[in-house]
């Protein structure tokens, strides 16, 4: 992780009529690091995510990005069911009109790093809840992106194999140095395990209540999530979620 900002959000709100959404929200994301937005449903977690990606607009406030490829991992898999999961990542490409050689090794590359090499022609119905998401992972990497985008992907699934997801995004994190990873989560225990830093989101208006890092030495493998540490700070994040 670097001392350079990907993301600035300064002074940041965001309303509509007479409900304000967000209010005077700031903070940096520094490149290379997981940085984790952790809130209870309604706080706007989403809707700062969308600001982040320039989907939405501030109503007052700015965000400054630096000169990034950017990837956003939406809350469902958002594959298209017709086309197979090669067809599914590439598509990215084919909006860019990347040549076909390009293409097909990006693809490749996006599919061996989630391990879907094997079912690169299966079509999505024919996949797990896990391994769609891995496949809408793989759509986002194609584009060899700086900063990952990841609102709440594995919210869904059963808690195994959303352990398992956590594993393979500090995994796929740690083999790609620079990459930036801002991910939103309701989950404590998410949150403490893949992040380096987490912002914790009070609601009505949604504000930051608390800015953690998170910085133990120890590997975050099954152990860690059982560990003395593990638990004070999963104990402290609720206290900070339930004073907000």
């Amino acid at each position: 992780m670097s001392n350079e900002s990907v993301v600035d959000v300064k002074n940041l709100t965001v309303g509509y009529g007479d409900i304000i959404v967000l209010q005077n929200i700031s903070f940096s994301v520094s490149s290379g690091e997981i940085f984790v937005i952790l809130g209870g449903s309604g706080c706007g977690k989403s809707t700062l995510l969308k600001l982040m990606s320039r989907l939405l607009t501030p109503t007052q406030g700015r965000i400054q990005r630096t000169d990034s490829r950017l990837s956003y991992v939406f809350q469902d898999a958002t594959l298209m069911p017709w086309a197979s999961v090669a067809d599914n990542v590439r598509l990215p490409l084919d909006l860019a009109h990347s040549p076909k050689a390009v293409a097909a090794e990006r693809v490749q590359q996006a599919l061996a790093t989630v391990g879907l090499t094997d079912f690169a022609q299966h079509k999505p119905h024919q996949l797990s809840g896990g391994m769609q998401m891995r496949a809408s992972i793989a759509r986002a990497l194609v584009t060899q992106p700086d900063v990952l985008l990841m609102d709440e992907p594995f919210g869904a699934l059963d808690e195994i194999t959303r352990h398992q997801l956590d594993d393979e995004l500090r995994a796929l994190w740690q083999r790609q140095p620079g990459l930036t990873v801002v991910f939103v989560t309701h989950s404590i225990a998410e949150a403490v395990f893949l992040s380096q830093r987490v912002i914790v989101m009070g609601a009505r208006p949604g504000r930051i209540v608390a800015d953690r890092a998170i910085d133990t030495p120890l590997p975050r493998d099954e152990a860690f999530r059982t560990s003395p540490q593990f638990n004070a700070q999963v104990r402290e994040l609720l206290q900070l979620m339930q004073a907000g």
